[in-house]
């Protein structure tokens, strides 16, 4: 009888034991952050969203947070235009479009508005050409619309020949932006139609140096009929007030141009200005 109640005494102190080190352990595991069902709740009402930091800061911060990383604007992005004029002082910007190959000098010729049609960025003889501006545009990019050429290349190896992606509508969707770097300067622009027309000179077709070709270049474009044309939508209200950029070119066997028209939606040094004639 003492046997069995010694024994029984052992027991319910080898469970009270137990009972002790369950509660300590318990206790411990919260303190240490492990996911146990009471502190569950409390760690996910601690768990904000952080926004994501895009490294711009600028106000158009939370479109360019829904590209890809690779595909994010940066103005950390340094170009040297003392070795870029060195090599060529033809060489007055640079433009990058993210997602796509086109991450090029920009020149402007003071011999020919042809001239780099058939000569690269080097000044030599180069059947791909450059990517350049003609003579009626300024380098400043102060403009109403300032017209880029490029080739596409006979077998789509040209520098502008990516812009025939745009045509596809997930494309276009998807990317939105151009960066053109001047010296001193970054100038960002949304892409907000894609399209073929006729293979004639913007230029020479509009007058941008006066409100009435500005508004009849606008007039055309959102007057196209073409099926295969991409429009952003909220950009309806462009006109001869803001600059824009409008990038052409050419398959080898097209008898139309296929263009890329973007309006500048930041100016980070605050130099783009121009008097409208009426």
């Amino acid at each position: 009888m003492q046997g069995n109640l010694k024994k029984a005494g052992i027991l319910i102190f080898i469970l009270a034991v137990i009972a002790v080190f369950s509660v300590v352990g318990n206790i411990y595991i919260k303190d240490n952050g492990v996911e146990t069902p009471e502190n569950e709740a409390e760690q996910s009402d601690n768990m904000a969203e952080i926004p994501e930091n895009t490294g711009n800061g600028s106000e158009f911060s939370q479109g360019f947070a829904d590209t890809e990383p690779e595909e994010k604007h940066s103005e950390d992005r340094q170009i040297d235009f003392d070795v870029l004029r060195a090599q060529n002082p033809d060489i007055f910007a640079w433009i990058h479009i993210p997602g796509t190959a086109i991450d090029y000098p920009v020149l402007q010729s003071g011999q020919s508005d042809t001239f780099y049609e058939n000569h690269n960025a080097d000044g030599e003889e180069d059947d791909k050409g450059a990517v350049y501006i003609e003579l009626a545009n300024l380098a400043s990019m102060c403009d109403f619309n300032t017209v880029l050429h490029g080739k596409a290349g006979e077998n789509g190896d040209g520098l502008f020949a990516d812009l025939y992606k745009f045509a596809e509508p997930d494309f276009f969707a998807d990317h939105e932006y151009v960066d053109l770097y001047l010296d001193g300067n970054v100038l960002t622009y949304e892409i907000f139609a894609a399209y073929e027309r006729e293979n004639t000179s913007l230029i020479r077709t509009y007058d941008f140096t006066y409100q009435s070709g500005c508004k009849q270049f606008l007039e055309d474009l959102y007057g196209t009929r073409d099926m295969g044309m991409n429009l952003r939508e909220g950009w309806e209200h462009v006109n001869e007030y803001n600059y824009m950029i409008t990038l052409t070119t050419q398959k080898e066997d097209a008898g139309r141009q296929f263009v890329v028209t973007a309006v500048m939606i930041q100016d980070r040094a605050g130099t783009i200005n121009r008097i409208i004639t009426e």
